[in-house]
């Protein structure tokens, strides 16, 4: 299924991304502080954040390794889809790829990150010609509520919610209904 140099390649990707987490959290060290009220520290997220890199670079190798013959032949379908595919179009696509975290980026601050988020996830997946509309409602649910569960219940971190007055007050209303546990 892999020559030796994928599986090498697939190797050292791994180890980069445990080597930029170990050293990242090795650097925690350097800030770890109690602060009063959150139990974990000035770290915690930050640390949470690293064990998840790594806890997804290993998934991923694991998924490339042992990734299906099915797998490829999609991959071979998406390539010949894309040699059809016009060069505007292919070239409107780069653009989007760039362009949509963009937009997401300045619509942050005004519009609150609970609002935003989840439209930013799934129109990024229509850039990136997601098909089928089940992982239009799964990947953004899943991403979102742990966003959710993660940042705003259990750590606390302060997301933009927006100065838009409109959306600022659904922005709270969000925070409050997820630390209040419903």
């Amino acid at each position: 299924m892999f020559n030796g140099n994928e599986k090498l390649s697939i190797f050292l990707e791994w180890l980069t991304w445990l080597v930029l987490a170990l050293v990242a959290y090795n650097i925690t060290y350097e800030f770890d502080k109690p602060l009063e009220g959150y139990r974990y520290g000035a770290t915690g997220w930050v640390r949470f954040v690293l064990i998840s890199i790594v806890f997804g670079a290993t998934l991923q190798a694991i998924f490339k390794h042992f990734r299906w013959e099915e797998v490829e032949a999609d991959e071979e379908d998406q390539a010949d889809t894309l040699e059809t595919e016009s060069s505007w179009r292919r070239r409107i696509r780069s653009i989007s790829i760039f362009v949509v975290p963009l937009i997401y980026l300045w619509l942050v601050p005004r519009t609150g990150f609970y609002l935003t988020t989840p439209f930013f996830i799934a129109i990024y997946m229509v850039v990136l010609h997601v098909k089928g509309w089940k992982p239009f409602i799964i990947v953004p649910s899943i991403v979102y509520g742990l966003i959710l569960l993660i940042f705003t219940r259990l750590f606390y971190v302060a997301l933009p919610v927006g100065s838009w007055q409109a959306f600022y007050d659904i922005n709270n209303a969000i925070i409050v209904t997820v630390r209040s546990g419903l």
